[in-house]
């Protein structure tokens, strides 16, 4: 089995000890490859799911990110509290909170606003609670504890931590570090089903997302960095509002790329999908990159890299301009770099390669 050709995701029990980033570089090892990222990091002494992202969903990380996540958890008083305080105060953290990360986080020590979706009580003794949380993506456990204690007027730390899920991505599909490291030499002898049975493929990511069917006719365009427009869709399976997230995939149920919804699934006109991500292989057979009205597809190897960067504020190598559009539109702004920097002039027609450069910087002198 070719593991460089493997694009999906593995769901990992990671065991309290090491950083998520430690077990990033054990599963290249195990691979020998290097396309491998985890999906919302954990602490050393926390437990549970963690998903690992291989080959090109290395991609879909951030997307992934965005997803809520569940925990198990138990939590420490420093005085007696009764069941009935508990729930009123776990029912005080939940919706929409004010955190500030711990002084040892990933991110700047600034207050936030997260959201709790739930705060459960599953069991008591004592002073210790067992508790169930559903939260925002960047909700940081350890500090809702603390802050629960503070209110409180009791006191209270987090002892155990437990991660349920990820989004789409549960407990109940974990494996082991040990068995996903054995399922890989077994791979390796021939006998790779086990281990294709554990690899979930990129449109599991997107498994609670509306989902967009496109037409072949489509993928061309797409391909080459076009936004999903009315006259490609083929089915819209799910209800989506503007502004939500949603999946792209083809006729054969493989992830064409995902975007923003632009309107409604009720209301559908023009443009329908705004791609944040695009996975879809092309090759233009000249140029690095393929320039698409204010976007740019970078190509990596011989296809498109499919995440498309903005390209304002980049340097056209073709006329030297600087602008908020470095597309091949004859009627693009343009910002000269020099005496009169800042300043924006229209592209005319005629204005093309070094000669109209030059004549637009005369005339402006």
């Amino acid at each position: 089995m070719d593991f460089s050709n493997i694009n999906g995701f593995v769901v990992l029990d990671k065991p309290q000890g090491p950083t998520s980033h430690q077990v990033d570089h054990w599963v290249r090892e195990i691979l020998g490859i290097e396309k491998v990222a985890h999906i919302g990091t954990l602490d050393p002494n926390v437990t549970g799911v963690l998903t690992m992202a291989i080959g090109k969903a290395v991609r879909l990380v951030d997307v992934v990110h965005e997803s809520p996540k569940e925990y198990v958890g138990v939590m420490r008083f420093y005085e007696d509290i009764t069941e009935e305080e508990v729930r009123y105060y776990f029912k005080k953290f939940t919706g929409r909170i004010y955190q500030l990360p711990p002084v040892r986080s990933a991110v700047a020590r600034s207050l936030r606003i997260k959201t709790v979706y739930s705060l459960d009580l599953l069991e008591k003794k004592d002073r210790l609670v067992l508790f169930h949380v559903k939260c925002e993506s960047g909700t940081y456990i350890r500090t809702l504890c603390t802050d629960i204690g503070y209110v409180s007027g009791k006191g209270g730390q987090m002892v155990d931590l437990r991660r349920t899920s990820t989004g789409p991505f549960s407990e109940d599909r974990c494996i082991t570090l040990q068995d996903f490291a054995a399922m890989v030499e077994l791979a390796r002898k021939g006998e790779d089903k086990l281990l294709r049975d554990h690899i979930l493929d990129m449109t599991y990511a997107f498994k609670d997302y509306p989902k967009i069917v496109v037409k072949r006719s489509a993928m061309r365009n797409i391909a080459h960095g076009s936004d999903l427009y009315a006259g490609g869709i083929k089915i819209i399976d799910g209800k989506f509002r503007k502004g939500e997230r949603v999946a792209v995939i083809s006729e054969d149920n493989d992830l064409v790329g995902t975007g923003i919804a632009m309107c409604s699934s009720d209301n559908i006109f023009m443009k329908v999908v705004d791609f944040d991500h695009i996975f879809l292989e092309a090759d233009d057979g000249k140029d690095n990159v393929v320039r698409i009205g204010k976007e740019a597809v970078q190509k990596s190897g011989s296809g498109l890299h499919k995440d498309i960067q903005r390209s304002e504020g980049r340097k056209d190598t073709r006329t030297g301009w600087y602008g908020r559009d470095t597309g091949p539109e004859k009627t693009a702004d343009r910002v000269w770099k020099g005496k009169n920097k800042g300043r924006v002039y229209p592209r005319s027609g005629a204005d093309k390669g070094g000669g109209g450069k030059e004549r637009h910087g005369r005339d402006h002198q």
